[in-house]
Formats: C-alpha cells, sequence, structure tokens
C-alpha cells in the first residue's frame, strides 16, 4: 500500500462520480451507450427508442439521465433532437473514475 487513503478523498471522488454510476447502472442506459458509440450519425429519440423496442417518453427519460451525467450531446435538427456520445466530455468524466478505482485497488492491495 502507498499510504494511508483519506476518506474525505474518496467521498469527494464518490460524489463526483456518481452521477456518471447512475447514467451507466441502468442496462436501458447502457444499450443506448452501445447503440450510439455504433451509429454513424447522431440519431433521434425516434431512431433509439424503435432500436431498444421502448416508448418514446422511457426513451427520452433515458437520454435526459445520460445528458445530465455529461454523456452526450444533443442538438436540433428542425423539429428533432439528435443525440450523440460527446466525446469531448469524456476524459473529465472518466478520470474521476479512474482515480477513485485506483484508490480502491490500492487499499486493497
Amino acid at each position: 500500500m502507498s499510504g494511508p487513503i483519506e476518506r474525505g478523498d474518496v467521498a469527494a471522488l464518490f460524489a463526483t462520480t456518481r452521477p456518471l454510476f447512475t447514467a451507466l447502472g441502468d442496462e436501458r442506459r447502457q444499450e443506448i451507450v452501445v447503440f450510439l458509440l455504433e451509429a454513424a450519425a447522431p440519431r433521434s429519440v425516434g431512431d433509439i427508442a424503435a432500436h431498444l423496442e421502448l416508448s418514446q417518453p422511457a426513451t427520452s427519460h433515458h437520454l435526459k439521465i445520460l445528458r445530465e451525467a455529461g454523456l452526450l450531446r444533443v442538438r436540433r435538427s428542425g423539429a428533432l433532437r439528435l443525440y450523440e456520445l460527446d466525446a469531448a466530455a469524456c476524459p473529465g468524466l472518466l478520470t474521476p473514475m479512474r482515480d477513485l478505482i485506483t484508490k480502491i485497488i490500492t487499499c486493497s492491495s
């Protein structure tokens, strides 16, 4: 072990990563992320709902959670809202998660 783990440090990392854990902790939202990773272009709520075989309101709910966690970008194209993964935000989102995992691994070693 490299030294004592500060409880406040770990608690702060959990607080920072909680929205990401919440967003990715649901199987349907994971399916949305995979679908958008495979998509060649941004997708509409209707496209995503049809792929998941979910209602549009349910799909919109999942998209809102992913967007609030910072994982998605949305833009308007006429009446459509198009969703895509926000690649620019991923390093900032994933770094605290990596730090948290590193602290947990260090503590258990």
